[in-house]
């Protein structure tokens, strides 16, 4: 019996709650262990973000070695490839001024020795007549036309300069083989005119447009006022007929 009562007390000790100031201070303790977690994870969110924020900001410098000259190169190669390939495909046609130009008619062309011939381009070519530029491949084109006309002789009328209106016009004549029975004649892509009332003068005259046009076309320019292109100095630069194919970015 002595044992029993003994073992009661034991088990009525173990059994007594704790006092309550005991518990309030476990949970504080445990409460700031946990802030204190908290606040750890938190700096080290906020340091990893500016640690980020600075490196994109300041990126360090890169060391000039042998690994970074192959990127330089490999660009280089890239645009000298690119140039090549503009200079195949442009055409670039100026006035022949080796013959005698009627009053009207189609102009007479040449290749301008600055620039690379029709030989080497994949787009076009100017016939035996001189005066026909022929599409090779289907595709869209830009046509620029620049033609100059001056005049510098007056005539004298009662002794006094006599001032003659002329009106300039140049197209250029679009031939296709497609709808020959339909458009026997050829059709104006371009159109310019423009009148000219004085007795000295010169005039630069510019059209340009972008065109598809099919492999086996033709393109010819015509003046109602041949004879009066400049055929003066520096006429490469004055009268100029270029096409080149026109990619869209």
């Amino acid at each position: 019996m002595a044992n029993e009562e003994a073992a009661c007390q034991v088990y009525a000790v173990l059994m007594e709650p704790e006092p309550v100031s005991r518990l309030m201070i476990k949970y504080h303790s445990l409460r700031r262990q946990v802030c204190f977690v908290q606040s750890i994870c938190v700096l080290v969110c906020v340091s990893c973000c500016l640690f980020t924020l600075l490196f994109h900001a300041f990126p360090p410098p890169c060391k000039e070695n042998g690994t970074n000259k192959a990127p330089t190169i490999g660009m280089q190669f890239q645009k000298a490839e690119l140039l090549t390939q503009r200079e195949t495909s442009f055409t670039r046609l100026t006035v022949n001024n080796d013959v005698s130009l009627p009053e009207r008619g189609y102009v007479p062309w040449m290749s301008t020795p600055e620039y690379p011939s029709l030989d080497s381009t994949r787009y076009f070519i100017l016939e035996n007549d001189n005066k026909t530029l022929k599409v090779l491949r289907s595709g869209t084109y830009k046509v620029s036309l620049q033609i100059t006309y001056s005049k510098v002789e007056s005539r004298k009328l009662s002794g006094k300069l006599e001032k003659d209106e002329i009106f300039l016009q140049h197209d250029i004549h679009h031939f296709t083989d497609k709808y020959k029975k339909d458009m026997p004649l050829p059709s104006p892509l371009l159109t310019y005119c423009e009148t000219v009332n004085l007795n000295n003068w010169r005039k630069s005259m510019f059209s340009e447009g972008i065109f598809v046009l099919e492999a086996t076309d033709r393109l010819k320019v015509w003046s109602n006022n041949l004879n009066l292109i400049d055929l003066g100095e520096k006429f490469v630069e004055k009268t100029v007929f270029v096409a080149y194919p026109h990619f869209s970015t």
